[in-house]
């Protein structure tokens, strides 16, 4: 009899629990427009223990699982609520999906890689955003083409509009516009320098982190390329800007579904090719150093 029992019990142990637990299919009745909340038919109304208020289950179809909470109960039908705010329900109405009886299908029995896999291809769906950006800049380092080297002081701010697409939870490419404004402290004088470019960039963000309000730590490299325009007084130069490269590293914050607050360093290389009215070339070249605050708001598909 001891046996019997150790044998069940390795059994029970060895074996994942989903093979126990009850199952059936439903069928999808529909979804809200929010995409956070579907109904299904309750096949179960006359027994009350099978589901109830707040009770969690998974659904799973071909290539799709989340775990939903029992929102609201009739004798016909069931609503229920994605538990995670920032997944819509990844099927569509008239769907033939599967209820487990529990949720620890999706992460307590599969290995990391699966989780991350389900995080990748199944919760998340690809999204597009713009950014408004406002940026804080100071120099590092500077040299003009026959210019004696100067202790030169600049700094400034930027503004940047953005367009972001993704192509999963870790790519995603920019583009945007953005206009600087310089000012540059030498010993005898100042003078300011303004900048309007498109730029590009290409960015890759780490795994959401869950403990740590859902941020995201990104890396970025870009570059850029527009007018520049160099004044002093009684003096004015123009010409093009080529920024290249830029690399930042931010980490994004989600304020709700549709919002992101990001916040970056970036590090920078201009090279300004300007002339003045006489034709006289200058070359300046320059690496700088800025903060940024970005506000992302996502677009409807």
């Amino acid at each position: 009899m001891r046996h019997l029992l150790i044998f069940s019990l390795f059994i029970y142990l060895t074996f994942p629990q989903e093979v126990f637990a009850s199952y059936e299919l439903v069928v999808v009745q529909g979804i809200s427009k929010s995409g956070q909340t579907f109904v299904t038919r309750n096949n179960n109304s006359g027994d009350e223990s099978e589901v109830f208020i707040g009770k969690r289950v998974t659904f799973t179809s071909e290539n799709t699982s989340v775990i939903a909470r029992a929102r609201e109960i009739t004798q016909e039908f069931v609503q229920w609520e994605i538990e995670n705010d920032f997944t819509e329900a990844p099927f569509q109405r008239g769907s033939l999906v599967t209820m487990y009886d529990t949720t620890e299908y999706l992460w307590t029995l599969t290995p990391e890689k699966i989780k991350r896999k389900f995080i990748r291809n199944r919760v998340f769906i690809p999204r597009r955003s713009l950014e408004y950006g406002l940026s804080f800049s100071g120099g590092l380092s500077e040299s003009v083409t026959e210019t004696l080297p100067d202790n030169a002081d600049r700094g400034g701010y930027n503004f940047d509009l953005v367009f972001r697409k993704q192509y999963d939870l870790n790519w995603a490419l920019a583009f945007g516009i953005r206009y600087d404004r310089e000012v540059v402290n030498l010993t005898a004088s100042s003078l300011t320098n303004q900048r309007f470019m498109g730029t590009t960039e290409l960015r890759y963000y780490f795994d959401p982190m869950f403990g740590f309000y859902n941020a995201q730590i990104g890396l970025g490299l870009g570059l850029g390329f527009g007018q520049s325009r160099t004044e002093t007084p009684g003096l004015a130069t123009f010409g093009n800007a080529l920024l290249l490269p830029s690399t930042k590293i931010g980490i994004s914050f989600p304020v709700d579904r549709d919002t992101d607050v990001e916040f970056s360093a970036a590090f920078e290389s201009f090279r300004l090719d300007e002339e003045d009215l006489d034709g006289a070339d200058q070359t300046t070249n320059l690496d700088s150093a800025r903060v940024s605050v970005f506000y992302r708001i996502y677009l409807e598909d």
